[in-house]
């Protein structure tokens, strides 16, 4: 596994710039919109960097050795209050109600426990706070569901980890946020398949 992490890694960048000119809009609802003192859970190699304009200290959890390396170059290269620290989103290392806005784009796929992940992203956040979510979510159709459940099992062989049928959203709406705005949209990556995808934000 550890091999295929790091190929993964390594190639994430130029798969990424695939899809990426249809998820920079996502990115600017996202992180685009994050203020204060903020968190970002799963950084990757750090495609949301160049949009974290309005806040105040940036502090990213990164699991992943490999994708680490890459997102410790490009954070170097910026003049930026930005610390990285490697742990899990399911037992994040900080106190409570620090932090005034948390992002996730594209990671609640890969985390092992999504309900643990959000629990605690509601703790690290001050009343008042908010988290900016950019995801991929199981399909409303049943052919939709079923094609994801035909896919996951390679789907998540290849990207080392991704689910395509998680209900994130369903996840998201059970934690105990006092304001819940989303959007739900089918995203077309250029291939004859569409992917449900979910954007919005949750106030504590």
């Amino acid at each position: 596994m550890s091999i295929s992490k790091w190929f993964f890694a390594q190639w994430y960048d130029v798969l990424n710039s695939i899809v990426e000119p249809k998820v920079i809009p996502y990115r600017h609802l996202t992180a685009g919109k994050s203020h204060g003192k903020t968190l970002e859970v799963g950084g990757g190699t750090g495609a949301n960097l160049p949009y974290f304009e309005t806040t105040s200290s940036l502090t990213i959890v990164e699991p992943d050795v490999h994708m680490t390396n890459k997102l410790r170059k490009k954070v170097n290269n910026l003049n930026k209050d930005i610390s990285i620290v490697k742990s899990f989103g399911e037992k994040l290392p900080f106190e409570d109600n620090i932090f005034d806005s948390v992002v996730t784009t594209l990671v609640l796929c890969m985390v092992n426990d999504v309900e643990k992940v959000i629990l605690e992203i509601y703790r690290v956040l001050k009343p008042g706070g908010k988290f900016f979510f950019y995801e991929h979510t199981v399909a409303g159709s049943f052919s939709g569901k079923l094609l994801q459940q035909l896919l996951d099992p390679i789907w998540i062989l290849t990207t080392t980890g991704c689910h395509l049928k998680r209900d994130i959203l369903g996840v998201v709406k059970s934690a105990p946020f006092t304001k819940l705005e989303y959007d739900i949209f089918n995203l077309n990556v250029g291939i004859p398949i569409t992917i449900p995808n979910i954007v919005g934000s949750g106030t504590k």
